[in-house]
């Protein structure tokens, strides 16, 4: 049974027209949530197998198939005026959304938050080597998960402070690299392995395929595709490429992925790491934020606020964990698991039911399976090297869920 998008109910309220505030706030917003420390560690990751050449090649295609997702995703939160969470439940089901959905997200945004509270731990051991690490991470995270719980408002005016210094930071860092080694240096530069290009671009796509996806938590507050495209491309496709490209021109004179030692090793003063440490505080403020709104599908009965604060304690904890060693190792983790949700749900949302939202009480047992299955997909094609392994999971379980859902209309018809 098909229903109005506001007689439906979800575990969040709709944002009403008057609340729509545009493309800057959101934008803002994303930025907060882009510039981020685990781009400057792509490039880091991308220039210890690249030239110059392939490492900017790599970077554009990635983000403009990002720029793709962000829209697709996006828009679907602009119209209907939901979080990803609520938006989840229509595909999956009230209770599929909920218990599945929702809590791999929600794990997702923790696992994020730890992330960046542990590389604002390192930033600040740079500027005071002999604090404890996990003690620093732990205070930290305690207090970034505090701004989080202020709200949306809240984070764009902290965010309109915010992204500027990390950006003009590594304009002084491309200034600085190009003083020293010059364009011609940069441009012959060689690695001393190789990677491939699909190699590149699943990094590429898995540091920010999370964002894009649960991007209808801030793009709900816009008002048109326009709005949608323009964040798209400032707030992710340019903005990323910047910081990609400038994290491998650094880290070319001591390739790493960790951007604090990069910086160290170049001479960079304390200044430089009190902008890094910003740059995590205003990333994890969108990942506790996230979390919280994940939870309070979960637990509807508990206030966003509280929810926001139990996400955050349990980010601290993961951070305290040392989730940062294993930088790599998690994004290709969260790339296969998470990719497959979008697919599904374009195919639901665009296709199947004609752009409008669904009331699905129980769980849409169809969409799981082909959720699991997509990330099957993931899993091998990313063990053997086939394509890019988040893509190939949204082709797979966009297409299943399509076929499957084709075939039950057909039996229910017969």
């Amino acid at each position: 049974m098909y229903m109005d998008k506001n007689s439906i109910s979800f575990s969040s309220k709709r944002v009403a027209d008057s609340e729509r505030v545009g493309w800057r706030a959101p934008l803002f917003n994303i930025l907060g949530s882009n510039v981020a420390i685990s781009e400057l560690m792509v490039g880091g990751v991308l220039v210890l197998g690249m030239s110059f050449k392939q490492l900017l090649v790599t970077s554009v295609i990635g983000n403009l198939m990002l720029v793709l997702i962000l829209i697709l995703q996006g828009n679907i939160g602009m119209r209907e005026g939901l979080d990803t969470y609520s938006l989840a439940e229509s595909t999956f089901g009230s209770t599929g959304g909920k218990w599945i959905i929702s809590l791999i997200l929600a794990i997702t945004s923790f696992g994020w938050f730890g992330v960046q509270a542990g590389v604002a731990g390192l930033s600040l051991l740079r500027i005071f080597p002999g604090l404890n690490l996990t003690m620093s991470v732990v205070v930290l995270g305690l207090l970034m998960m505090c701004f989080a719980v202020l709200g949306f408002n809240a984070m764009a005016k902290f965010n309109y402070l915010a992204v500027p210094p990390l950006i003009i930071m590594m304009v002084w860092g491309m200034y600085k690299a190009l003083s020293v080694n010059g364009i011609e240096s940069i441009l012959s530069y060689t690695p001393a392995t190789e990677m491939t290009i699909l190699e590149g671009l699943n990094v590429v796509i898995g540091v920010v395929i999370v964002g894009t996806i649960i991007s209808p938590d801030q793009l709900r507050y816009t008002r048109s595709i326009k709005d949608i495209v323009i964040i798209a491309v400032i707030g992710f496709a340019f903005i990323s490429i910047f910081q990609q490209v400038a994290a491998g021109v650094l880290a070319m004179d001591s390739p790493s992925w960790d951007i604090t030692e990069v910086l160290e090793n170049l001479g960079f003063n304390w200044i430089a790491f009190l902008i890094l440490l910003l740059a995590a505080w205003s990333t994890n403020v969108s990942n506790a934020y996230s979390g919280g709104l994940a939870l309070k599908t979960v637990f509807p009965s508990l206030k966003r606020e509280t929810l926001t604060i139990i996400a955050g304690l349990i980010g601290t904890a993961i951070a305290a964990s040392g989730i940062i060693f294993k930088f790599q190792e998690f994004l290709s983790l969260l790339s296969m698991t998470i990719s497959g949700i979008a697919g599904i749900m374009w195919v639901d949302y665009y296709i199947l039911n004609n752009r409008s939202l669904k009331n699905r009480e129980g769980t849409n047992t169809i969409a799981i399976i082909c959720w699991v299955l997509a990330f099957i997909v993931s899993f091998v094609t990313d063990k053997y090297k086939f394509f890019i392994p988040p893509i190939n999971a949204m082709i797979a379980g966009g297409l299943l869920y399509y076929l499957l859902m084709l075939n039950k209309k057909g039996r229910n018809n017969d």
